[in-house]
């Protein structure tokens, strides 16, 4: 191993003295030490922005406070972000680099020496790695030059000096540009936690600087901005510049004089105050010393001020930390620890899955009453697809739709009422119903062509039976006809019921394993896959089951259920044949109240000409009251049966059986391995989750102790 390298560091402790005072000492470490731990780079920490336009001073401003020279107009403009981190510490050391914009490494510096005059040098260094050069078409870069020095006799302190604004366009400034200094600028300013320092310049009109509507802008109520005015030497004698109020000026060391000492510039600056209209501004608003304790003070209030937010911020992101973890599990070394993580893994999604097919959705996973993570709600979805199902074969679950001659209805089912009263459809159920739009409305035929297809059909098809009946097996052959669409409306059906429990069972195991995909994957691989896989055959099977007495065999409903409903139609078909006569032949019955009335005679006639209106060879009309009775006594059977018999008993019932605590206790050494072995990826996000936990629970322990106790305010 090479030996250490020693650093030296030699900055203006005098100067950076100044803006650490006694008070603000103690809560600077603290900042300090959180930067230490490196929770800046979780939560924003304060630091000191200087912004301006171009030319307003900005760098001799910076140079001034922190007594390190930085470039100037006469060197190279600020064509980036550069933060001087300034930092206590018990070993002296120079970290500097560039973090680029892009995701990469950081591009580092070697350097084993910080002297007063290093800052401009490291500066053009970077400028030339960004590849912004003479010649070059890159006048900007969105890449920070981060430049990091710590020492046993410094104060702690962040600086950052940022591109200037700029009105015009040029050759060498580009609209383009234009906005990536905006971009830059207003990344800082936006944080709350930095204090903006916004220059400007005294011989230029304060309207027209654009530093001063962005500072508006990000800090309305100018907490935590402070205005400095630099070249008050330029302005004209008796301007109205020289006097905005509530703002502080510095003069800067004229161009051309930028080697002349601290000591002397500080000295020139409060000659040149004292006398001239400068000369009646406050003492405390002008010259470096004051505004370096200004700065010291503002900094020391907004910590404070800021201290609970930053405590909150901390506690916000170590509570996200913690779950984060919690959601890995423990770590799995051991076969033991590989079968109680899988264990704790089946018990929850057995618990889950439970609460989804009961309708109990009082866990996270579900959401609140009002969240649309409909596909999580597992029963309330299933309800509605079954509801569609129902309505589907209702409207669509026939060969070929009856136009009757009567009123009768085309289905007497009065519970659906939106369909009995040619209404639109819920709302809740129209997703649901727009699943089956792939089938089509069924063809229609009137009852007369009906019968007189019938007709033919019956002769051609007689057997041994009396003269006057059909074949005994015509009924049966338009009953199979009818129903032919019910195969693939239950098919189409089932397959959605698989893609919904399916998508419901990977969503409960992404939500139960957390960030652990090596092992979601090989459970949703070997278990869920496989399992539905299994199911898709077995619920086909179930299905050609539940058709084959409707397609191939005889089937027909119990008798006394069906003589009831096929006697009920048939009357009510010649009850209204009857009365449609009587009130042809006898109209004073229909309309007179009183005198004449119907005779037994009367009835008899009426009755002997319904026989003569219509009198079929084959008995045609009884076969389709029949069909139809039997159609319709069937569907609802049929659709109940697909939903308990097939849905519900061979899938929807056995989901909690896709991993269970048994399976796991029973599993072999091998397979647990294969299942519950983190992956690298874990292992690093572990071992990454912990370092944030330790670094924020040690931010916290810190900050809590430097904020003041609040006695509480209770009274009757």
């Amino acid at each position: 191993m090479g030996e250490a390298v020693e650093h030296s560091i030699d900055l203006d402790a005098a100067a950076l003295g100044e803006l650490n005072s006694s008070a603000a000492s103690v809560l600077l470490d603290t900042i300090d030490d959180l930067r230490e731990l490196q929770v800046g780079e979780i939560v924003n920490l304060p630091q000191i922005i200087v912004v301006g336009d171009q030319s307003s001073g900005k760098s001799s401003v910076l140079e001034a406070i922190s007594g390190l020279p930085f470039p100037t107009k006469g060197d190279i403009c600020t064509r980036f972000a550069t933060e001087l981190v300034i930092r206590r510490a018990p070993e002296t050391k120079i970290d500097v680099r560039i973090n680029t914009a892009e995701s990469g490494s950081p591009q580092l510096f070697h350097r084993t020496t910080f002297r007063k005059d290093t800052l401009p040098e490291i500066i053009r260094e970077a400028t030339n790695k960004m590849g912004i050069r003479l010649g070059s078409t890159k006048a900007f870069s969105r890449d920070v030059l981060r430049v990091e020095v710590a020492s046993p006799h410094v104060p702690s302190l962040t600086l950052v000096d940022l591109p200037g604004f700029f009105h015009s366009e040029t050759e060498e400034q580009t609209r383009e540009d234009k906005k990536v200094v905006r971009q830059i600028a207003e990344h800082y300013m936006k944080q709350p936690k930095s204090i903006i320092l916004a220059v400007v310049s005294a011989n230029h009109n304060l309207a027209n600087q654009i530093v001063v509507e962005e500072a508006r802008k990000h800090d309305s109520s100018r907490e935590r901005t402070l205005g400095v005015i630099t070249k008050p030497d330029l302005a004209g004698q008796g301007s109205q510049d020289e006097k905005k109020l509530g703002w502080h000026v510095l003069r800067n060391r004229p161009e051309g004089r930028e080697q002349t000492s601290a000591d002397k510039r500080d000295a020139e600056e409060e000659s040149f105050f004292e006398t001239g209209a400068w000369s009646t501004i406050s003492p405390d608003s002008r010259g470096i010393a004051p505004l370096r304790r200004k700065l010291s003070r503002m900094l020391l209030e907004h910590i404070q001020k800021t201290l609970p937010s930053l405590v909150k911020e901390i506690e916000e992101n170590l509570s996200t930390r913690q779950r984060a973890l919690e959601k890995l599990g423990r770590p799995r070394e051991e076969t033991d620890d590989l079968r109680a993580y899988l264990l704790d893994i089946a018990e929850g999604f057995q618990r889950l899955v439970r609460d989804g097919v009961e309708g109990r959705y009082n866990n996270e996973f579900f959401g609140d009453l009002y969240d649309d993570r409909e596909t999580r709600k597992l029963r309330a979805l299933l309800r509605r697809l079954n509801s569609a199902f129902y309505v589907t074969l209702v409207t669509k679950g026939v060969d070929r739709k009856i136009q009757w001659e009567d009123d009768r209805l085309q289905f007497q089912d009065d519970s659906i009422t939106w369909i009995r009263d040619e209404d639109d459809p819920p709302e809740y159920l129209e997703s649901y119903l727009n699943l089956f739009d792939r089938f089509p409305e069924p063809s229609s035929v009137h009852e007369e062509d009906l019968l007189e297809e019938l007709e033919q059909l019956a002769a051609a098809n007689q057997g041994t039976e009396y003269p006057g009946l059909p074949n005994s097996n015509l009924g049966f052959q338009l009953f199979r006809v009818q129903v032919r669409p019910w195969g693939g409306i239950a098919d189409f059906y089932l397959e959605q019921v698989i893609s919904f429990a399916k998508s419901f069972v990977e969503e409960l195991f992404f939500h139960v394993i957390g960030a652990d995909n090596q092992t979601t994957n090989a459970i949703l691989v070997g278990y869920v896959d496989l399992f539905f896989k299994n199911k898709r055959n077995s619920l086909k099977d179930k299905l050609q089951e539940i058709l084959r007495p409707y397609e191939q065999a005889y089937g027909p409903p119990l008798d006394v259920e069906f003589h009831r409903t096929l006697q009920s139609a048939t009357i009510g078909r010649e009850a209204a044949r009857v009365a449609s006569l009587l009130e042809e032949k006898f109209p004073a019955a229909f309309t007179e109240k009183g005198g004449k009335g119907l005779t037994h005679g009367h009835v008899k006639q009426a009755f002997a000409d319904v026989e003569r209106v219509r009198v079929s060879q084959f008995g045609i009309e009884k076969v389709v009251d029949m069909t139809e009775t039997h159609f319709q006594m069937s569907l609802g059977t049929f659709a109940q049966n697909v939903v308990n018999l097939a849905a519900e008993n061979c899938l929807i019932s056995d989901l909690h059986t896709i991993l269970t605590p048994s399976m796991v206790v029973r599993m072999k050494e091998e397979r647990l391995k294969e299942l519950a072995s983190e992956s690298e990826d874990v292992q690093g996000k572990r071992q990454a989750l912990r370092h944030q936990i330790d670094i924020l629970r040690s931010g916290l322990r810190i900050c809590q102790q430097a904020r003041h106790h609040e006695r509480t305010g209770a009274s009757i």
